[in-house]
């Protein structure tokens, strides 16, 4: 039952307000307390502090993340790392060169016992020789990706051989020595017919590397779409802590200021003194609010450190943070089907999925392919020339004679190889058939769960939109029922009890407004990455580089492409934006890093896009 209290003449009430010298003192008096001390939550005013908060535009906060999260570094290294496989899957159709140079000596002595006629004494002669050679080869191998293989030999060969002959007449031996060349060339040819034939069969481990490059590249893309989620959610997080905080001080200068007009009231006698009471708990409830409120806005403040990796000696780990652009509130009406659409195109773990697919599929052709009989076809060419004749004169005569029909070789042959049983290459295929039919349905599984997902962010930010008007109004019904309440207390028809919960409604329906609104930032944000087109909404794009074999395609990327127009740096005097200012930032990210020790340093600017521009 409200008590109603008797009061004097509104001229009176006015004169007491503003003298509230004049009333006599008495037991129920009381003095005015003194100020909350500095930094007290009762001291609701702003007071300079030694250090000016850190001000932080959204795009800084996002460009700080970049710049500083190690998980975007360490997830840098992966297409760089998966681009040299590429190269080494590869190596096997590199041709090959080779040569050889021989030098060789072969003496050797033989002893025969010969009888000369009429007396037939056996004497024995000792026949010495030596066979002294040179060899010089050279070779060229070139593996194709049909499955087959050629080679182009050729060789110079010069021996002088060095010996005895026997002479009857004489009875004696006489030395002997010969010299000869030896040129020639072969081209041979194998080629598969069955097992391994086609660029299918021979080429799928680099077709395999090739879509492992494209994975990382993706995992690189989705690290970054990760990060800058986390980024703005912060950003946004910060923005309610303050607003929240800003709030609770609201509420405790209006408690504050109730209280002391209930004091004056009571030092007049028109007020029951229980009723400062029930202010002073009013306002105490408060300052434990604003206290909460400030250890929420530290905290805020470390997770945005921690997304933005700031380093320890950094100014901004003593310094508050100031968000310079207010959470906005701007209604985006979201298609959910075009929405879905998007994000089966834009997902970078789809586009992993189907690479994974595409591999697997790869790897059923071969598989498939190595069931095959082997079956090889191999061939060869070659002409011959020698030189010692009377007529010909060193190598120039063995050359020459390379264009005649001196000496020609040639050889086709077919080979058959059947395996019985083939029991490996058999479960290998029914391996990866298993593997191909369990990819296609982990990305149907994937595909579906991005369209729930995305159904779920479009229906949150609907949610969020909708808890924003409804929280407007409600803040607007609250100020309006405050107002009437504190008329009626000051009538009389009222209690103190009354006017605080009513303050402490109006309170609580201002943070809910400022919840909602940042909730729908941070639901738009959120929509944004399931969609995976967070990079393009913030206005940045992944480089994309020639690839193995000049074909486009995403490179290795570069953290200073990130951003479209990075093209100086903000410490070097580059043009500097007003905080707050929508469009990217002019700045360079670090190109590439390199180990030094066990940290992760900055490599130099000049190696920008080094990476992805091989």
């Amino acid at each position: 039952m409200t008590r109603r209290v008797a009061r004097p003449s509104s001229a009176l009430l006015m004169i007491l307000t503003l003298l509230p010298s004049v009333a006599a003192p008495g037991p129920l008096a009381q003095e005015k307390p003194a100020p909350p001390p500095e930094g007290s939550p009762g001291r609701t005013a702003e007071q300079p502090s030694a250090t000016p908060p850190y001000v932080l535009s959204l795009q800084d906060t996002l460009k700080a993340a970049l710049e500083g999260n190690l998980d975007i570094v360490v997830r840098s290294f992966d297409p760089r790392r998966s681009e040299e496989l590429v190269t080494a899957s590869q190596a096997p159709f590199d041709p090959q060169m080779t040569g050889s140079a021989t030098s060789s000596l072969d003496e050797e002595t033989f002893h025969r016992a010969i009888d000369k006629p009429p007396t037939n004494p056996l004497t024995d002669f000792a026949f010495p020789s030596s066979n002294k050679q040179h060899t010089y080869t050279a070779g060229f191998q070139d593996p194709l990706k049909i499955g087959g293989t050629y080679n182009i030999d050729i060789s110079a060969i010069d021996a002088i051989f060095a010996g005895s002959q026997f002479d009857f007449p004489t009875f004696s031996t006489f030395p002997t020595l010969s010299q000869g060349y030896q040129a020639s060339w072969k081209v041979s040819y194998t080629q598969s017919l069955l097992r391994n034939l086609g660029p299918k069969a021979n080429g799928w481990l680099i077709l395999v590397a090739k879509n492992n490059l494209g994975i990382s590249e993706s995992q690189f893309r989705q690290t970054v779409i990760d990060t800058l989620a986390s980024a703005e959610k912060a950003y946004w997080d910060l923005n309610f802590a303050l607003m929240d905080l800003k709030t609770k001080r609201s509420s405790l200068q209006l408690a504050t200021d109730f209280m002391e007009q209930n004091r004056i009231k009571v030092r007049v006698g028109t007020l029951a003194p229980i009723e400062i009471t029930q202010a002073e708990a009013g306002v105490a409830d408060r300052e434990e609010a604003v206290i909460i409120a400030e250890s929420a806005v530290k905290t805020a403040e470390d997770a945005l450190r921690q997304v933005m990796n700031v380093p320890r000696d950094s100014p901004i780990w003593s310094q508050s943070i100031t968000p310079s652009d207010p959470p906005p509130l701007n209604e985006v009406v979201v298609n959910a089907e075009e929405a879905g659409a998007t994000a089966e195109t834009s997902r970078p773990d789809l586009e992993q999925a189907r690479l994974n697919v595409s591999s697997k599929e790869t790897e059923l052709v071969y598989r498939r392919n190595q069931r095959r009989w082997a079956l090889d076809f191999n061939g060869f060419i070659g002409h011959g020339g020698v030189s010692g004749l009377l007529s010909d004169t060193g190598y120039p005569g063995a050359i020459n004679n390379l264009r005649s029909d001196f000496q020609t070789d040639w050889s086709a042959s077919l080979s058959l190889g059947v395996p019985i049983g083939n029991r490996q290459a058999v479960a290998a295929f029914t391996r990866v058939e298993y593997e191909v039919s369990q990819a296609r349905y982990d990305l149907e599984r994937l595909t579906l769960a991005a369209r729930i997902e995305v159904r779920s962010a479009v229906r949150q930010v609907e949610t969020n939109l909708k808890r924003v008007r409804a929280a407007q109004v409600n803040v607007r019904l609250q100020r309006e029922k405050l107002s009437a309440e504190q008329k009626k207390f000051e009538n009389g028809m009222s209690t103190s009890f009354q006017v605080l919960s009513f303050q402490n409604d109006l309170a609580s329906a201002e943070s809910r407004e400022n919840q909602a609104i940042v909730d729908y930032n941070k639901s738009l944000a959120e929509l944004e990455r399931v969609k995976g087109t967070l990079l393009r909404t913030k206005n940045m794009v992944m480089p994309s580089t020639p690839g193995p074999g000049g074909a486009g395609r995403t490179g290795s990327p570069s953290l200073s492409a990130l951003w479209k127009g990075a093209t100086e740096s903000v410490e070097g005097g580059g043009a500097r934006r007003s905080a707050g200012e929508s469009g990217p930032a002019n700045v360079r990210m670090p190109a590439s890093f390199a180990f030094d020790g066990k940290r992760i340093v900055p490599g130099r600017e000049s190696d920008t896009g080094s990476a992805g521009g091989r």
